[in-house]
């Protein structure tokens, strides 16, 4: 007994010898092949191909054999291997690319046939054997392989298909296999949806989904799931009216009261496309009267209506003043509530800025902070809205006053930061720099994104203009004029710009002075003037940071006032071409193909 377990022993012994001996034989071979010393990996190689570590140096041997183009040891090392292990994808793979190296290509082909048609019962075999294809680039073998994996009826590889289409950019098919899993579980939808969002490449690969989801919604108008899917499609390129009558005929069909169809207005809204915004909005206020959504829509469509009366240039007085009758309407309708309330501090917002009622904007402040159960957060709103009718008054402490309270109740929130920098932005118009840098400072972590950017764009202004300098006359000046802007008294603004450039010639400050005149002159309506001082920017300060936003700026005064389409393309596509790393090359792709008339909304 004890000479027969002594045997065993030794024999154990004598194999754990030998995998060590081979263990080392392999990672010296891929020493020698790492350092490129390929005659000398080749020989314990040739040695090991024969063993039971094949799987283990195969790559490498097969590597090897290219580099010292060996390729007839090479076919009869994987002919032979091939032969042996009839099912194993590495080898039979790799014969295969040899012999399309070799340029025998039906050969190649047969041999894939058939070693596809050996293994075409075995799922798990035919993952390996697509997962090889796809990594030598044979996206049709792999697609046969998973189809053939189809047949068997245990798994459709819907998984797969779709994602070696999305490799080889056949969004067609790629959305077929997805659609065809969401018709069979709707509740894949969420993740179908991440993935294309991840895949689609570029527009032309997201232009063809459109039709493709058109064609499912038409041949299945009872599966709500492709519904769904074009109405995300719509608002992922941001076609908001298109979402608008995709929603609306989703809306009537699943009796959502409208709800879905306000949440695409308040998109189209907070994207800045106030004409679709403000067709929802109406359609709301039309076919669901009495409701809540109803009320909120209309305040909705109210504020819609004034940003694009603010933002046509020159804004015209008289629908402002329509739009404080519709605001008082609005709190007719409301009382004392939040629909009330925002109407009251829209009106008093109205009468200051653009009216140059500033009296009439006080009162009517001062009177919502006397409203009974007034929430904290409105209160405080109105407070910062207060202070700035003061600032246009000319009463810059009761300003701060004001600020200074929001920023102590709103410490830890948003809205104290708001204050914050409404207070930095006042000291920066007092000349009181230092102070209001060390506010800015704070602010470039604050949790708002606009907010941190703002107090990094003004600190950068204040920190580089005072270092340039030995006095701090050119940013004064400058600053006083910024207050000038903030309260609309722009001719006197741009008189004191002209005199700053004749003071201090060739200032750095230059570039701001020409960008802040032609904001003022656009708002004015004087477009030609305006286009003169971006195009200054463009020809004397085109490495500074105004040079994308000067360009994209005269895209859209050729595009939205002076109607020229050719020089609105022109810098659209300068825009891309000569600023690609502008945040504005999304909106100028968009207007480009809008102008050259292959996209709609």
């Amino acid at each position: 007994m004890k000479t027969k377990i002594g045997i065993v022993l030794l024999l154990l012994l004598l194999q754990n010898t030998l995998l060590w001996a081979q263990d080392d034989q392999i990672a010296l071979a891929n020493e020698y092949f790492v350092q490129q010393e390929y005659e000398k990996a080749l020989s314990i190689y040739q040695k090991l191909a024969n063993s039971n570590a094949v799987l283990q140096i195969h790559d490498n041997y097969w590597q090897t054999l290219q580099k010292l183009n060996k390729y007839e040891e090479a076919e009869k090392y994987l002919k032979k291997q091939a032969k042996r292990n009839p099912t194993e994808a590495v080898f039979n793979v790799d014969y295969g690319l040899l012999l399309r190296a070799l340029k025998k290509e039906n050969e190649a082909n047969s041999h894939f046939q058939n070693y596809i048609k050996l293994i075409e019962k075995e799922d798990n075999l035919l993952r390996l054997a697509a997962r090889k294809f796809i990594n030598a680039q044979l996206h049709d073998y792999a697609e046969q392989v998973y189809l053939a994996g189809r047949k068997n009826g245990k798994d459709q590889f819907i998984y797969e298909l779709a994602a070696l289409y999305s490799l080889s950019g056949n969004v067609e098919k790629m959305m077929g296999e997805y659609l065809s899993l969401l018709s069979q579980d709707e509740s894949r939808v969420e993740y179908v949806q991440n993935f294309l969002g991840g895949r689609l490449r570029d527009e032309a690969e997201w232009a063809k989904v459109e039709n493709i989801l058109l064609k499912y919604v038409q041949q299945e108008p009872d599966k709500v799931v492709f519904s769904d899917m074009l109405l995300w499609y719509y608002l992922q390129q941001k076609k908001f009216y298109k979402a608008f009558m995709q929603v609306k005929a989703l809306d009537k069909r699943q009796k959502l009261g409208g709800q879905r169809i306000y949440e695409i207005g308040i998109l189209a809204f907070k994207n800045q496309e106030y004409d679709h915004s403000i067709t929802i909005f109406e359609y709301l206020v039309e076919n669901y009267k009495k409701t809540i959504i109803a009320l909120n829509s209309k305040q909705m469509l109210t504020a819609a209506k004034e940003e694009l009366v603010k933002n046509t240039y020159p804004v015209d007085t008289q629908k402002i003043r329509e739009l404080i009758d519709q605001y008082k309407q609005l709190y007719q309708e409301s009382g004392i509530n939040l629909n009330g309330i925002y109407a009251l501090r829209s009106q008093a917002l109205l009468y200051g800025f653009y009216l140059n009622e500033k009296d009439s904007a006080q009162v009517l402040l001062e009177a919502v902070l006397q409203a009974p159960r007034l929430d904290p957060e409105t209160k405080s709103r109105t407070k910062m809205d207060l202070g700035d009718i003061y600032i246009l008054k000319g009463e810059p402490w009761e300003a701060a006053l004001l600020y200074g309270q929001v920023e102590r109740e709103q410490k830890n929130e948003l809205l104290g930061q708001e204050a914050k920098l409404k207070n930095a932005k006042l000291s920066y118009y007092k000349g009181e720099f230092e102070l209001s840098k060390g506010h800015l400072d704070i602010l470039k972590l604050a949790t708002s994104r606009e907010i941190a950017n703002d107090a990094m764009s003004l600190s950068l202004l204040i920190g580089d203009n005072l270092d340039l300098d030995t006095t701090e006359a050119p940013l004064r000046a400058y600053a006083e004029i910024d207050l000038l802007v903030f309260q609309n008294r722009y001719e006197e603004a741009l008189k004191a710009y002209d005199k700053m450039l004749i003071d201090f010639p060739n200032h750095s400050l230059s570039d701001e002075i020409f960008w802040s005149k032609s904001q003022i002159l656009l708002k004015l309506g004087r477009f030609t003037d305006s286009m003169k001082y971006l195009e200054r920017i463009l020809a004397e300060h085109k490495e500074d940071i105004w040079a994308d936003d000067a360009n994209f700026l005269m895209g859209k005064i050729y595009q939205d006032y002076l109607k020229n389409k050719e020089k609105a393309m022109e810098h659209f596509q300068k825009q891309l071409l000569e600023f690609q790393g502008s945040t504005f090359n999304v909106e100028a792709r968009k207007r480009y193909r809008m102008l050259r008339g292959d996209q709609t909304n």
